[in-house]
């Protein structure tokens, strides 16, 4: 089985369908898209998007390769107890492009802020992650990590999985962003 060659423009559309409807979600890369406008706006967030969705060397089998970061955002939960607590939430969508089922690398991923690594946020958990793809689907994946300043930016990386490297590194500012309800 080779790998599947999926468009841009289909792939960005599974990735605008998962960012509406969160974290959660599956859908086949190269399905159909009802909407199929063409305008500059839409070519330019295309061109935008893929500046960094597709990250790593293609030519390799790095699983890594086909997550892309959609956003960080400032999360507010309830505990089993009721206690409230807060953390950032990494929103990422993988598809995988292997020739293999394959899972989320979410292991690949961390954030910084300060210079200092976080602390993943183990109160949560997204589902999403222990699911396996098959080749050419994608699906929308998050990861939680707690802040040690709320007011300034966070680095997220991806580190390859066939070695040290990153493939990814992008800082994102929070300061404006306020706590949602998960």
């Amino acid at each position: 089985m080779g790998i599947v060659n999926v468009s841009r423009r289909a792939v960005l559309a599974a990735m605008a369908s998962l960012a509406l409807t969160g974290c959660g979600g599956s859908k086949k890369a190269n399905g159909s898209d009802d909407s199929k406008k063409k305008n500059k706006d839409s070519e330019k967030s295309e061109d935008e998007a893929f500046s960094f969705g597709g990250i790593g060397d293609t030519s390799s089998s790095d699983a890594s390769r086909g997550l892309s970061v959609d956003g960080v955002y400032k999360r507010v939960a309830t505990d089993s107890s009721g206690k409230e607590y807060r953390f950032l939430l990494v929103g990422m969508t993988f598809e995988n492009s292997l020739d293999r089922d394959s899972r989320a690398p979410m292991s690949y991923v961390s954030c910084y802020q300060n210079g200092v690594k976080l602390s993943q946020c183990t109160k949560y958990s997204d589902s999403n992650t222990m699911k396996t793809l098959e080749p050419g689907y994608s699906i929308s994946v998050c990861k939680a990590f707690l802040l040690e300043d709320e007011g300034q930016p966070v680095k997220v990386k991806i580190k390859s999985s066939n070695s040290s490297d990153y493939v990814y590194e992008n800082t994102y500012p929070i300061s404006h962003l306020d706590y949602t309800a998960l």
